[in-house]
């Protein structure tokens, strides 16, 4: 174990992977090995008024709390649970999830389009950008770090049953939601991403350094195509219950 010290502290990492704070220390909650993590709210409280789920846990923050629920997909135990917006809060939820004995995670949630689409587009990141904090603290400095391609694949053959389209992609992590400039859209774009959002890096990296299977299903919300001309769309209103059941689906054949 070691600290590697850098002048720029988002550069610093610790190989230990035990801290003085550990993920459920307060708690011995047993979850399935599979979980769904959501980033909405209205569709959840829908699925719950409609289907028989339990409760079988509750994360406390300083904000709110966070239920986590129990279902069967396909006869297979499901947890799910809202994951709150950014990288830092994410990863928080997914550290007490996998504490829990949750083993496999598919996220699901919007993104902006950095190219031309339709709202509600579908996209399966196959690597992040590292523009974000939370993924320094759990794997050394990279610029991009890669998803395992076994939830890729999970999803992906959940939406072609389905007949929906797709597109497998690089995606833009950034917590910095006010600072997605023209200059860097533009960047970002010349490098091959293709969306932006604020936690796969994130979460991509708590999962290779717990060593627990992680993919994200993503759809476009608004539009950043146009750098002269911010599309807001419907912010992908209509498409937050279909990812949701898509990661569902997929969660339970991994």
């Amino acid at each position: 174990m070691a600290v590697f010290k850098n002048e720029i502290p988002i550069l610093e990492f610790d190989t230990a992977q035990n801290a003085v704070i550990m993920p459920g220390h307060h708690s011995d909650y047993n979850f399935p090995k599979k979980a769904v993590m959501l980033f909405m709210e209205p569709e959840i409280e829908d699925f719950i008024a409609e289907n028989e789920c339990e409760v079988i846990g509750k994360f406390v923050s300083v904000t709110k709390e966070f239920y986590v629920y129990k279902t069967k997909i396909n006869h297979i135990d499901i947890a799910f649970v809202q994951a709150p917006l950014g990288g830092a809060g994410a990863v928080q939820i997914m550290e007490q999830l996998i504490a829990g004995g949750v083993q496999e995670i598919i996220a699901a949630g919007c993104c902006g389009a950095l190219v031309e689409d339709t709202e509600g587009s579908f996209y399966i990141p196959i690597a992040a950008l590292r523009q974000e904090g939370t993924s320094y603290h759990y794997l050394p400095p990279s610029r991009e770090i890669e998803l395992d391609p076994v939830p890729i694949k999970a999803i992906c053959k959940v939406l072609e049953k389905a007949g929906s389209s797709y597109k497998t992609c690089k995606t833009w992590t950034t917590d910095g939601f006010y600072r997605e400039t023209k200059e860097m859209v533009l960047y970002r774009k010349s490098e091959g991403y293709s969306v932006v959002e604020m936690e796969c890096a994130s979460m991509a990296a708590c999962a290779k350094m717990r060593g627990i299977l992680f993919g994200q299903v993503l759809f476009t919300a608004d539009s950043l195509a146009d750098i002269e001309a911010h599309n807001i769309r419907n912010w992908g209103n209509d498409f937050f219950a279909a990812s949701m059941r898509i990661a569902m689906e997929a969660a339970s054949i991994l």
